[in-house]
């Protein structure tokens, strides 16, 4: 059976008042760089969903983005996930808060849910996940047969996020970010090919 490996992808749908793609010294726009437009934590519009281009409708998906900073909520969303609210608090989007570990989605009263009370078939919490303020590479794997979707930062398996044996028919699904902080903060696609990290029958990876 062949390597999973990741898919590169760009960055396509977003509220064009919180963001704007990165225009490197050639002025053409990079669609693999989103920049955040904010002033700060709270700034209007922070963690609005920016999409992107890679359909997930059947099969696995394995992607990776590089997050500046911990005040990142990264996970995936549906064609019709609003622009205009932050990630996760409609049925149309699913996240990993990177400065807390909680995990959300796919429910309207996320932003006043109790982790200990998580949407259906969502874990509250990554708890092995410690982001440094810095960053890393968030790596998501998709399997819509089995109905899971898994996470890694900076290669480590960090946890299963959904399990959902319905969770194909929900679908089709889109990587999708949210960004808040200083204006700058920017998610950046890795386009070069790598294999999902491999998982190791000890019980850290058990989660």
């Amino acid at each position: 059976m062949a390597e999973l490996m990741s898919s590169p992808f760009k960055w396509v749908k977003f509220d064009a008042d919180s963001y704007r793609l990165d225009e490197p010294t050639t002025g053409n726009p990079d669609p693999s760089r989103v920049l955040w437009k904010g002033q700060g934590l709270g700034w209007p519009g922070s963690h609005f969903p920016v999409i992107g281009d890679l359909e997930m409708a059947e099969g696995k998906f394995y992607w990776r983005v590089h997050v500046m900073c911990d005040n990142f909520k990264i996970g995936l969303a549906t064609a019709d996930c609003p622009l205009d609210k932050p990630i996760g608090t409609t049925p149309h989007s699913w996240f990993v808060d990177m400065s807390t570990g909680d995990c959300f989605g796919g429910t309207e009263d996320c932003a006043t849910r109790s982790i200990l009370v998580p949407a259906p078939n969502v874990i509250a919490r990554l708890h092995k996940l410690v982001a440094p303020s810095t960053g890393g590479v968030c790596g998501f794997k998709l399997d819509l047969e089995e109905g899971t979707f898994m996470f890694y930062f900076n290669d480590e398996y960090m946890g299963t996020i959904i399990r959902d044996p319905n969770l194909k028919s929900q679908g089709p699904f889109y990587p999708a970010v949210g960004i808040t902080g200083l204006e700058g903060r920017a998610a950046t696609i890795l386009t070069e090919e790598e294999p999902v990290p491999k998982l190791y029958n000890y019980k850290r990876n058990k989660l």
